[in-house]
C-alpha cells in the first residue's frame, strides 16, 4: 500500500478529539466520514468544527474559502458500516476504555476491506490491551494526538507487536502530509512517550505543592517563565546540549544533578557512556557559538512578545 492509495478517511468518535482529528484530514484535502452514537453528538461536533475553523480564519491561519472547503469534505453518520465502506484509513477516537475499544476494533476488522488501516488515538492504552483479537495485526497502529488536536502539531506514532513497517511508515508519512509533526515511539509502553514525561513533571509539581514548597500559583508561574519559556526552542536533551553539559567534567555533571530524583543504574550507565564520548545530542560541536546565538535570538523574540509587550 502506498500513501497515494489513501484517498478517503474515517474517524470514529466525534467528541473532544474526534472533531479536531477530522479537521486535520479535511483541511488538507481528504474526504472524511465521521461517526458517533447519536445525531445529537454529531450536531455538536459540526458546531465545534465550524467554531474551530472560524477561529483559524480570525487569526489569519487560513482563508475563508478554505473553511468552506474543509467543512464540505466532512460527512457525518451514526452508521459504522458507512465509515468502514468509505475509508482507506480509520482513526478511532472513542472513550479511553479498553473493552469499548476492543469491541470497536473487532467490528471494524470485520467490516473494513482488507487493505484498510485502523489506528487508535489512545493516550495511555497500548494495542496489546484491546486489539489482540484483530485479524489485520499488520494494519493497526496508534496516532496519539494532543488536545486540541487540530492546533497542537505533535502526534505520537506507535505500533503494536504485529504492526508492519509498511503500516508504521505509511502512518508516519500520512501525518506529515496533513502538516502534523509525527514523533516515532519505538516500544509499546502505557502512556507512550510524552504523557510519561508530562506525568513525571505533574507528579513532582503536585508533591512540591502538597509539601508546602510553593503555592500552586508560583509553581505555574515558575514553569511557564523558565523552562516552559525555553521549550519552543529546546527539549530536555537539547537543553543540556546548549548548556554545554556534554563538555563539563564528569564530577561537575554529577553534582549538578544531585538535587534531582536518582535515575536507575541502567540509565546512569547509558548516560555515562554517552557523555564519555564528549559530544552533544543535536548541536554541531564545531558551531556551538552559532547555536547559542540562534537560541538567544529566538528567546528575545518570545521575551518581547510574552513579557515586555505587557509593559506597554
Amino acid at each position: 500500500m502506498e500513501l497515494t492509495d489513501i484517498k478517503k478517511v474515517g474517524v470514529v468518535g466525534a467528541g473532544t478529539m474526534g472533531f479536531g482529528i477530522a479537521i486535520n484530514f479535511a483541511l488538507w484535502g481528504y474526504p472524511v466520514v465521521m461517526s458517533d452514537l447519536s445525531d445529537e453528538i454529531l450536531k455538536q461536533s459540526r458546531k465545534n468544527i465550524k467554531s474551530a475553523m472560524s477561529l483559524f480564519v480570525e487569526e489569519g491561519l487560513i482563508a475563508r474559502q478554505q473553511t468552506d472547503d474543509t467543512v464540505s469534505r466532512i460527512t457525518m453518520t451514526t452508521d459504522l458500516v458507512e465509515v468502514a465502506a468509505n475509508s482507506d484509513f480509520i482513526t478511532e477516537a472513542i472513550v479511553e476504555r479498553s473493552q469499548d475499544k476492543r469491541e470497536l476494533f473487532n467490528k471494524l476488522d470485520k467490516l473494513c476491506s482488507p487493505q484498510t488501516i485502523i489506528v487508535s488515538n489512545t493516550s495511555g492504552l497500548v494495542l496489546s490491551d484491546f486489539a489482540s483479537d484483530v485479524g489485520r495485526q499488520d494494519k493497526i497502529a496508534v496516532t496519539h494526538y494532543f488536545a486540541p488536536p487540530h492546533i497542537v502539531p505533535g502526534v505520537e506514532v506507535a505500533k503494536g507487536p504485529g504492526t508492519s513497517e509498511e503500516t508504521y511508515n505509511l502512518t508516519y508519512e500520512l501525518m506529515k502530509k496533513i502538516k502534523k509533526v509525527p514523533i516515532r515511539v519505538l516500544k509499546e509502553m502505557p502512556g507512550y512517550l510524552l504523557n510519561r514525561i508530562q506525568g513525571a513533571m505533574s507528579r513532582e509539581a503536585n508533591r512540591l505543592w502538597a509539601e508546602g514548597v510553593a503555592s500552586a500559583e508560583d509553581i505555574e508561574l515558575g514553569v511557564r517563565s523558565t523552562f516552559g519559556f525555553r521549550m519552543p526552542h529546546e527539549g530536555p536533551l537539547g537543553h543540556y546540549d546548549l548548556a554545554g553539559m556534554w563538555k563539563w567534567p564528569a564530577d561537575v555533571r554529577t553534582r549538578s544533578r544531585q538535587s534531582e530524583p536518582g535515575p536507575s543504574a541502567e540509565v546512569t550507565k547509558k548516560l555515562g557512556e554517552r557523555w564519555a564520548q564528549g559530544k552533544p545530542w543535536f548541536v554541531d560541536s564545531e558551531k556551538f557559538d552559532e547555536a547559542i546565538e540562534k537560541r538567544d535570538r529566538e528567546y528575545i523574540q518570545r521575551l518581547k512578545e510574552l513579557y515586555w509587550s505587557q509593559e506597554k
